[in-house]
């Protein structure tokens, strides 16, 4: 509003300069042009004069014989006795002016640089002016001066030798177009300058009423928008009274949640340990029944018996697998540079001696910002899945390598094994679910649950494509931070 109104003020007061200008301008243009006229009044009464070869009045005190008029018959007597003298031009205008002075308070003289009559010498401004007549101007001068403390607009026209000048002026040696000296007049300002206080006056209530109104308005404008931002504060604290209760419902939920999962894994981890000791008995009762005992039970006590060890040999894996995906989630991780390739080639040589027949295809690939221990874990399931679903291909093959997809690394992991219906490939990550028959490829199905909470916890995810009888392509990203910490 500050600037505003600043700009505003400048804006009115800058127009009213202006017109302060023109009015003045104005003022002077109109002055000028009653100068001019009656410039143009004098030549005429003298350019008629001239015509007349000039006029014969009566002898008085204020028309007395001129004596500095060069003529024949100047002074004549009528036929009645009248004494008369020739009033020529210049005289009968001058005469004129001063009568025109008297009456309306406008000064004119005739005057020239060599005038017969010195008190008709000009003044210091008219020389001036008659000097640049003589050198050859001749346009009108304007000029604004005070005289005698009064102001005055002045101006000067050349008077020009026409050839009724030569009765009065030819033994002077001047010929018709020369300039014989010149006509000045002296309007006063004072009409005009009361006139021109007026209009300012007015100029002045105007603009300050302009200036009074658009003020008002931005004050206006300025207290609508001062409550447009209180209100607009308000719904802002609102929001973040609203954000900061709901951040709180949030970490209040999370740690309920985490609470809960941390519960959950304990209770997870302390069942399936409490499960390991009974399971051990099992076993070894059963060890010592096949042993001291299998001469005396029958074929079906014999299949009984071994169904009972594989299920306890599977119940036993599915225990291990419990532990570890709890341990997965409890443990804290330890982020360290890691080099992936290097990982997966370590995990390759563990598990070349159960899958002989594979090949293998190890790329080069990024390091990343992870925990080793768990990364390797990822490498082992993914890996050890894809050598176990090829094993059954005449040549089985396995890729292991990244890309780069919209800037971000993609790792991946790729077979030709038995590959499955992507319409179940959301069952692909749950604890415990398999996709085949546990007697086609072995395994508990907890495997990729593990591998996607690894990668989860290392911000990134997982993702499969695949087809029946046609192979499967795990990929999986780490957080993009990470990675680019892990290349540095």
């Amino acid at each position: 509003m500050l600037w505003a109104c600043v700009a505003w003020t400048l804006l009115v007061g800058g127009s009213l300069y202006w017109n302060y200008r023109h009015e003045h301008e104005s003022t002077l243009a109109l002055a000028r042009n009653e100068a001019v006229a009656n410039i143009n009044k004098d030549l005429t009464f003298r350019r008629w004069a001239t015509g007349h070869g000039g006029v014969y009045v009566p002898l008085t005190e204020d028309t007395p014989s001129n004596p500095y008029l060069v003529a024949s018959e100047k002074d004549i007597e009528t036929t009645g006795g009248r004494k008369l003298t020739l009033m020529n031009p210049a005289y009968m205008v001058r005469q004129m002016q001063r009568l025109y002075s008297e009456t309306f308070g406008i000064k004119g003289h005739i005057t020239s640089l060599l005038p017969l009559n010195p008190s008709n010498k000009a003044d210091p401004w008219e020389t001036s002016v008659l000097q640049a007549f003589e050198a050859g101007e001749r346009a009108n001068v304007f000029a604004t001066a005070d005289i005698g403390g009064v102001p005055y607009v002045r101006a000067m026209m050349p008077m020009i030798t026409e050839p009724g000048c030569l009765k009065c002026h030819a033994h002077q040696g001047y010929q018709v177009g020369d300039v014989r000296g010149g006509i000045s007049v002296s309007v006063p300002l004072a009409p005009y300058l009361a006139r021109e206080h007026g209009v300012l006056q007015a100029l002045r209530i105007s603009h300050l009423a302009i200036w009074a109104v658009g003020v008002l308005a931005f004050y206006w404008l300025y207290r609508r928008a001062l409550v447009r931002l209180t209100e607009r504060e308000q719904v802002e604290l609102r929001i973040r009274e609203l954000n900061e209760s709901l951040d709180r419902r949030v970490r209040q939920r999370t740690a309920e949640l985490e609470k809960a999962n941390s519960e959950l894994e304990s209770f997870s981890y302390s069942v399936s340990h409490d499960l390991r000791a009974p399971l051990r008995a099992l076993n070894g009762y059963a060890r010592i029944i096949q042993e001291d005992e299998a001469a005396r039970l029958s074929q079906e006590g014999k299949e009984m018996l071994a169904r009972i060890w594989v299920n306890a040999e599977r119940m036993g894996a599915l225990i291990d697998d419990i532990l570890q995906f709890s341990r997965v989630g409890r443990t804290e991780m330890s982020f360290a540079p890691t080099d992936m390739a290097a990982l997966a080639a370590g995990v390759i040589e563990e598990l070349r001696a159960e899958y002989p027949a594979a090949a293998v295809q190890l790329d080069q690939m990024p390091a990343v910002q992870g925990d080793e221990a768990m990364l390797r874990q990822v490498w082992i399931n993914l890996i050890g899945n894809a050598l176990k679903f090829s094993s059954r291909r005449e040549q089985p093959a396995v890729q292991v390598g990244s890309e780069v997809v919209d800037g971000a690394t993609v790792y991946f992991v790729r077979d030709n094994g038995a590959g499955f219906d992507m319409a179940n490939a959301s069952h692909l990550f749950g604890v415990f679910q398999r996709l085949h028959a546990a007697n086609d490829y072995p395994g508990t199905g907890a495997g990729l649950a593990i591998v996607k909470r690894i990668v989860e916890r290392h911000g990134g995810r997982i993702w499969a494509e695949s087809a029946p009888d046609k192979g499967a392509t795990f990929r999986f990203t780490l957080a993009a931070e990470s990675a680019a910490d892990g290349a540095n």
